[in-house]
Order: C-alpha cells, then structure tokens, then sequence
C-alpha cells in the first residue's frame, strides 16, 4: 500500500508532467515560431503573429504599417501573401491584418494574462530583427529570452509616440523589425507585443511590450474595422530629431524647404503622408501640413492630437487647424499660411 502511494506521488511529479506545464525555451520557440508572421512593406518591414488562425487574423504595432499602401506577410519559409488592414489604432500603435487569401495548415498563439507577469519572470521575444546577409523574404525568425524587469510601465516615450499605458519592460533584446512581434512567458502564451527599445548613452537592455491585458480587448473592434482613431495621416512631432534626415533622404528641394519652414519656430505636428481615400485626406489635407490645433485644442505633439481622437465619438466631424511648409504635397498656400479644415472620424466598416 505504501509503495503504491509512492508511486502515485512520483508520477504526479515526475519529469514528463514537469516539462508539460512548462517547456524548454526551445519548445516554446518551436509552437511559437510557426504563427509569427515577418509583415513587409515598400517603405520597412516589422513583425506580427497570427491569433486567429480560422479567420487569419494578425496583429502587429500600428507603426509598422504607417504610410504603406500595400503590405504582405511571410509565413514560416512561404512566399509573401498579401494582407488587408482591417483596422488601425495609432493611439493604442495596435493594428489588426487579415490574410487576402485562406491558408492551410496556420498556426496560432493563445494570449496570456499580463497580470500574472512578476519582475524577473522569464520571458521571450520573437520576430525579425533586421539582420546581415538576409533579405526580407528569406529572413528567417529570430528569438531571444531574458527576464521581466518591470511589469507595469505608463511612459509616453517620444513626442512623436503616443502615449503607452500599460507596458511590460523587459531584457529580451528586442531590434528594429521586432516591432509588433509577441512577448511569451515561460508557458508560450502570449503576455505582450514588442513595441519599443530604450537605448542612449549609458542605457541599455530596456525593451518595452504593450500588454496582453491592455491589448487583446482592443482586437476584437480593430478587427471589425473600428478605425475611429486613425484619419489615415502619419503624423511627427516639428522638434523630432528625425525629421531632418528624413527630408534629406526625400529629396534636396524638401529639404530645403522645410530648413526655411523650421526657421519660423511654428510648434505642431506634421504629417509626413495622408493615406489616399482617408478621412484627412478627404479634408484636402496632405503631406507635408503641419497641425497645431485639433478641436479648439493646441497640439504639440502626437499625444495631445490622441488625446482628441480617443475622446471623440466615432463619426465625428472634428476642426482642424494648420499651416503649410510648401514641401512635399503641402502646396496648398505659402509656408507658413494658415489652413482650416473637418475631418470626419471613421467608425467601423461596413
């Protein structure tokens, strides 16, 4: 009788259920790897996973697919297939795929609850991580692990970033192309999606998911098309550091131009593209425009501009003030001329 108990005691205990409730990084990385998705467009490229493999739903950041008009997925060694943006949250840098044609045979990964995670919990980061040697259709998924080092980070890191309130900081390394690629914990679900790296002199090994708890509420809307908070523009802070070089890699008459514009010290935002068929652009705007006023509201940065998006109603007509820089399409008026213009909230599709 007592060898009986015996044994019962080490069968609940032994290896083959330990490595059940929680496999090796390889495994995991074996589950995983299947359903993360390389997202490519003509502008970058980033990351994504598959969450719904019967609907072939992906989600990724926002900010990876800003100002493409076309977009394809790799899947494991395929070829890339189109996708659709279904819906698009810049303020929440959420945005949900749909594959354009029925694949067989996908692979899906199950969120985690955020909650759960505690401080120097292990975790995992899949994605593709700009690389030597590889293009981006062969470019093959890369996974690195480390531990939790915070698990709740409210920060807005970036006057041309949103504002991010619920974060999970962590020590996997994390690359641009990373970006919307998902955070495991030890059990292979997913806690968060890789959004950002922090690194300057002196700083280093800070990386930054949006967490499962906040995110995975938000999917279902994006899915159907919620696109309130997205008026088709790609906006930057005027004070980002970036945009000179940006305007240098677009062509030496823009850059030219803005050099003069930024002269004037006119605070606000700018939009560096306004999708085709937008509610902006529908309102005449375009790239190059500069905001400073979005329903009666100063804007400085691209915070304050969701600020008025997240607490407006789906549909609504919003005013919206500017000036033009004479750069890029932004040929409305003389730099530095005054614009007015209503932009009208998207809903869900029908």
């Amino acid at each position: 009788m007592a060898v009986g108990v015996l044994a019962a005691v080490i069968t609940a205990w032994s290896p083959a259920t330990a490595w059940a409730e929680d496999p090796s990084p390889k495994q995991v990385y074996e589950k995983a790897a299947p359903a993360t998705v390389h997202v490519i467009g003509k502008y970058g490229a980033g990351t994504g996973f598959i969450y719904d493999a019967d609907e072939g739903l992906i989600v990724t950041n926002a900010h990876v697919i800003q100002g493409e008009a076309a977009l394809k997925a790799v899947i494991g060694d395929g070829p890339p297939v189109p996708v659709r943006v279904l819906g698009s949250d810049p303020c929440e840098d959420l945005a949900v795929l749909k594959l354009a044609s029925p694949q067989e045979d996908l692979k899906e990964l199950k969120f985690g609850k955020s909650g759960d995670v505690s401080t120097a919990d292990t975790v995992m980061a899949l994605g593709y991580p700009a690389s030597l040697g590889e293009t981006d259709a062969t470019q093959n998924v890369a996974f690195t692990s480390g531990a939790v080092q915070t698990p709740e980070v409210g920060t807005t890191p970036l006057t041309s970033l949103p504002r991010y309130p619920s974060l999970i900081q962590h020590s996997a390394t994390v690359n641009p192309g990373n970006s919307g690629g998902p955070l495991l914990n030890a059990k292979g679900d997913v806690v968060g999606i890789n959004t950002l790296g922090y690194s300057e002199e002196g700083v280093s090994g800070q990386f930054y998911a949006i967490s499962s708890d906040h995110a995975e509420p938000k999917l279902a809307g994006l899915a159907a098309g919620d696109n309130k908070n997205d008026p088709g523009w790609w906006l930057l802070d005027m004070s980002d550091p970036s945009l000179p070089a940006t305007f240098e890699e677009i062509g030496p008459e823009d850059s030219k131009a803005f050099q003069a514009f930024q002269k004037q010290g006119i605070d606000g935002v700018i939009a560096l593209s306004v999708s085709p068929q937008s509610p902006a652009a529908k309102a005449n705007l375009g790239a190059g425009d500069v905001i400073n006023m979005v329903k009666g509201e100063p804007v400085t940065s691209v915070a304050d501009v969701c600020d008025v998006l997240q607490s407006a109603a789906a549909n609504e007509k919003l005013s919206v003030d500017g000036v033009y820089t004479g750069t890029l399409t932004s040929t409305g008026g003389k730099p530095g001329e005054a614009w007015n213009a209503e932009v009208v909230l998207g809903g869900k599709k029908s």
